[in-house]
């Protein structure tokens, strides 16, 4: 063999070996499973609160998402409130007309989390915000399970909070 053959196959070494190299230092994907766990949204309420007014039940939530992809945002397309005897289920559109205010957490004012009719609540990656929704419906002093249903992803990551109505 001439010398530039043998010098391109010990480069092309050296190059494999560099790629293999830091793909398993950065990733683990050379030995081992490569572990992505920021493909799927994780919708949290951090607060919720809940009063009665005169025109039905206003309902505040500050929620940020977690985890999941930074590419597209989050959304919350279905509101569940519930105790042992009553179940109220505000869909996508419901939550959009219902809601009216949203306040952008300080750190994030540039990321915009919203509601629109087909969404629901919408949440980019690692913002959060707050959601003051005025529910047409008087609910029964007592203590509310809130959940926010997240498409395509278990129930286990769907977000939940536990909220007082006196």
């Amino acid at each position: 063999m001439d010398r530039v053959t043998i010098v391109a196959i010990v480069f092309s070494i050296l190059v494999a070996g560099w790629i293999l190299g830091t793909g398993q230092w950065a990733y683990g994907n050379v030995v081992g499973t490569l572990v992505n766990n920021s493909k799927l949204p994780k919708l949290q309420i951090t607060y919720a609160k809940m009063t009665s007014t005169g025109n039905g039940t206003e309902l505040i939530l500050n929620i940020t998402d977690v985890d999941g992809p930074d590419a597209y945002p989050a959304s919350g397309t279905m509101l569940i409130i519930s105790n042992s005897t009553y179940t109220l289920v505000l869909n996508s559109s419901q939550v959009a007309h219902d809601t009216v205010k949203i306040i952008q957490a300080p750190w994030n004012e540039n990321k915009k989390d919203s509601v629109n009719w087909y969404s629901g609540f919408v949440i980019v990656l690692g913002s959060e915000a707050q959601f003051h929704l005025i529910i047409p419906v008087h609910l029964s002093p007592g203590t509310y399970k809130l959940t926010i249903v997240t498409p395509a992803v278990s129930q286990s990551r769907w977000a939940t909070a536990s909220v007082t109505l006196s």
